[in-house]
């Protein structure tokens, strides 16, 4: 028998976050400019953010946290994987926004991890971190993300010119 990866990505998330049938049935990613212009690059399923990257103030990762439930400001390390690869992200535990799914804890972390106060900050090595994280991100491969022995799966991004155009604008 052949199991579908999507449909088994999908169950994994909803036994792992506890989501309903009905909330993981219409998930979809998306390029789009908020309100002042800035980019984001979202997964969200039912209008709720699972998963999204986005410019603005800061350049921002921001994830529902697969692991135990954490307090606000505690610090978090979140690991986004592919077939191929993984990325590790030094973060810290948010008290979440208006669009998270209920019950979920909210992992941020802010300028690819560099200090506000780093003189490479948007610079070169900065530049070179970015662009593997959309390469890494556009593989084209499901993207499994977790924390703590516990994890979701996202679908591959489809998004037409996404990365040049987060770029042009960010």
């Amino acid at each position: 028998m052949r199991i579908n990866l999507r449909a088994f990505g999908i169950l994994a998330a909803m036994s792992c976050l506890g989501f309903s049938a009905a909330f993981a049935a219409d998930g979809s990613w998306k390029f789009q400019t908020e309100d002042r212009g800035h980019p984001e690059l979202i997964y969200s399923e039912n209008n709720k953010s699972i998963f999204m990257v986005g410019c603005g103030h800061a350049f921002a990762i921001h994830a529902v946290y697969p692991g135990e439930p954490k307090k606000d400001g505690e610090k978090a390390t979140l690991t986004v994987a592919n077939a191929k690869r993984e990325m590790k992200f030094e973060g810290q535990i948010d008290s979440g926004y208006d669009d998270d799914p209920p019950n979920t804890t909210h992992f941020v972390q802010w300028d690819l991890g560099y200090e506000r106060q780093n003189p490479g900050l948007y610079g070169k090595k900065w530049k070179e971190n970015e662009s593997r994280l959309f390469d890494f991100l556009d593989s084209g491969q499901p993207l499994t993300v977790s924390a703590e022995g516990r994890s979701y799966v996202l679908p591959p991004i489809k998004i037409r010119d996404w990365k040049l155009r987060f770029k042009k604008i960010c």
